[in-house]
Formats: C-alpha cells, sequence, structure tokens
C-alpha cells in the first residue's frame, strides 16, 4: 500500500524539491552579489592629513570646488579665489582620515544609482598631495549606520562607518570663509550703532557698558542688554555672498542704511559695518565691512541686532509665571526634542564642536 502511495506522489515529490533547491539557489546567488563574504577583498584606506595638499569636490549637477592648503590655512581657489572657512574643510578632513570601510555592499554595476554611488548621484571626492591622486571616492548614501562609497576603479560598493556625505555635499558658501567679523566680545571696548532707529553709543566700563549717546531714549537701561548685541558684532557670520557683478549701489551701500562702529583697542583702525539693501528674496540684508570688496548677505534677525531701537537696551520686564510645556508632537520624544536622523544629528555636533573651536581660539 504505502509503495502504491510513493509511486502516485513521486511525481509531485520531486516537484517540490526542484523548487526548493531552485529557490535557494537564488537566493545565495543574491546574497553573494551583494556582500560577498570574503573580507580579503575589503580595502584599507590610510590618509595623513599632514600629507593633504588639495581637495577635488564634485557635487551631482558638476557643481565643482576645489581647496587647496596654503602653509597652515585653507584656500577656496575654484570657482572662486576666497579664503576657506576651516571648519568644513577641517571637518571634511576628519573624515578622510578616519575612514573605515566595514564591509562590501554591492559588486554590480545596476546597484549604482539605488545606492547614489552612479556618476548622476555621488558626490566625487578626489583627494591629492601635490600632483599625486591619493584617493578618488564616489561617495553615496547613507543607511543602516554605514556610507556607501566606491573606491578608484574599483567596481564593488563599500559601506563606510558613520555619516560622511554631508561632510563633502555643501553648497560653495559653505566653503567660503563667511565670518564677517571675528573678535572676542570681551576685547570690545566700545560700540556705536547709527541707524535709522536712533544713534546709541557704549563705552566698556569693566564688565559694564555706560552709554554715551542716546542716553535720554534708553529709558530703563540695562547695560547687559548691550553684552549680548556686542556678542552678535564681534562674531558675526554671514549666511550667503552677493551675486557676482551685484552693484554696489543696488546692494544699498553707496548711502548705507545704518553702520556699526566697534572699537577693539586703542590703537586698532575701528571695524565699521555698513548695512545695505534687501535681497531680492526680503528676508535678507547686504553687507559690507568697510575698506574691504567682498560683501555679504546677512539675515533679517542679525540686520535687526544691528539697528537696535532704545528698547533694545532696555531691562526685560518682569516675566509671568512659566506656561507649562506643551505636550509632544508627533515624531518628538517626551522630552520635546525631535527625533533627528542620525546625519542630521552629527552635522549639529559638528557645528558646535566647530563653534567651541572658534571660541578657543
Amino acid at each position: 500500500m504505502l509503495a502504491m502511495e510513493w509511486r502516485k506522489n513521486r511525481i509531485a515529490i520531486g516537484a517540490l524539491v526542484f523548487f526548493v533547491l531552485l529557490g535557494l539557489t537564488a537566493w545565495a546567488v543574491n546574497s553573494r552579489d551583494r556582500q560577498p563574504a570574503s573580507a580579503g577583498n575589503i580595502p584599507t584606506i590610510e590618509l595623513d592629513e599632514a600629507t593633504i595638499t588639495a581637495l577635488e569636490i564634485t557635487r551631482p549637477q558638476n557643481e565643482r570646488v576645489v581647496l587647496s592648503k596654503d602653509d597652515d590655512s585653507w584656500r577656496l581657489v575654484e570657482p572662486v579665489e576666497a579664503t576657506a572657512d576651516q571648519n568644513n574643510v577641517g571637518s571634511a578632513l576628519n573624515r578622510l582620515t578616519d575612514l573605515e570601510i566595514r564591509r562590501i555592499v554591492a559588486t554590480k554595476p545596476e546597484h549604482y544609482a539605488r545606492l547614489q554611488v552612479d556618476d548622476d548621484n555621488a558626490v566625487r571626492v578626489t583627494v591629492k598631495a601635490g600632483e599625486k591622486t591619493l584617493s578618488e571616492l564616489m561617495v553615496g548614501k547613507y543607511g543602516n549606520g554605514m556610507t556607501m562609497v566606491r573606491i578608484g576603479d574599483r567596481s564593488e560598493v563599500f559601506g563606510a562607518s558613520g555619516s560622511l556625505r554631508y561632510a563633502f555635499d555643501r553648497e560653495l558658501k559653505a566653503w567660503r570663509d563667511r565670518n564677517v567679523v571675528g573678535v572676542k566680545p570681551e576685547d570690545v571696548q566700545s560700540i556705536r550703532f547709527d541707524g535709522p532707529k536712533g544713534t546709541f553709543a557704549f563705552e566698556r566700563e569693566g564688565e559694564a557698558w555706560a552709554a554715551r549717546e542716546g542716553r535720554k531714549a534708553l529709558g530703563n537701561f540695562d547695560s547687559r542688554q548691550v553684552t549680548g548685541t556686542v556678542s552678535s558684532a564681534a562674531r558675526l557670520v554671514a549666511s550667503d555672498f552677493a551675486a557676482d557683478g551685484i552693484s554696489e549701489a543696488r546692494a544699498g551701500l553707496t548711502e548705507p542704511r545704518a553702520t556699526v562702529t566697534l572699537t577693539v583697542t586703542e590703537t586698532s583702525e575701528p571695524i565699521v559695518l555698513e548695512l545695505g539693501a534687501a535681497t531680492e528674496q526680503g528676508d535678507e540684508l547686504y553687507l559690507r565691512r568697510r575698506g574691504e570688496p567682498t560683501v555679504y548677505v546677512i539675515s533679517q534677525y542679525l540686520a535687526d541686532r544691528l539697528q537696535p531701537d532704545a528698547t533694545a537696551f532696555r531691562a526685560p520686564a518682569t516675566p509671568n509665571a512659566p506656561t507649562p510645556a506643551p505636550p509632544p508632537r508627533a515624531g518628538q520624544a517626551p522630552g520635546g526634542e525631535p527625533q533627528l536622523p542620525p546625519e542630521v544629528m552629527e552635522q549639529l555636533r559638528e557645528q558646535i564642536r566647530a563653534q567651541q573651536r572658534q571660541q578657543q581660539r
């Protein structure tokens, strides 16, 4: 009886076994394409920051910048000649010298576009020492704690530890030094505001400030309010640069709408900031440091800080009882802080570290 049943079902059982084996074979081949097990194929990239003299970075749509080391600092040499943002260059160099390849993610070109390491989507980074190319990377998307990269002429796609694309995928303005003024607030000895909302002048007296002009309009004057405004002016950072070819008249700098004058020491030349017209967007203003050719763009918030009225220097009103914090919105942690992607958190950490380095100089 059993023999008869076996003969009747052997074709069906054989077909089932065939399809199971076929499926296992396809899965094994596909897995081998995505992640070869051979650790010997994983390269080690060792770059020494001291030997790197140039970076060539090309974003999608062929937006290319070239950075060159000049003694101990970096300059932007293409597409414009300008002082580079040392913090952003330092962040890029740190990512290169700490680069760690963890595994192979894919081996075939059909996976390039999905992983954003193809010519249309990758950020190409060429690292040089003089005329010698030390490394060439195609930096792709971030996911699962890794950044996808291709290295030189190798066909594989590798997973590099951490988020590193953001360190290279920056607009031109992010590679330029946007520091308009970079002095320590505590070194400022006097500050004067001349603008449409009034003229106010203050002079340092120890840790406090004394009003020299505009005293009558100030009313309930609070010296601490001057300290905050001085900090904004002493560490002024622009958000962008004026477009090429913009005229002095269009920027509103033929006759500036307001000026801010800082005196750092008795012997140094005063720093004079000139505020001009609004940009085409309307929420930013042009600004120039007198005697220098660069025309910057600053936010409306900073522009308002640099042309204050009398209320900016008065003691704040006594606050009412604190308002209870609202319940967290969707996508927020119970404490109210947004749950940001890891690459965004890493950018914020880099910015905080850069600010700390700037304050320590």
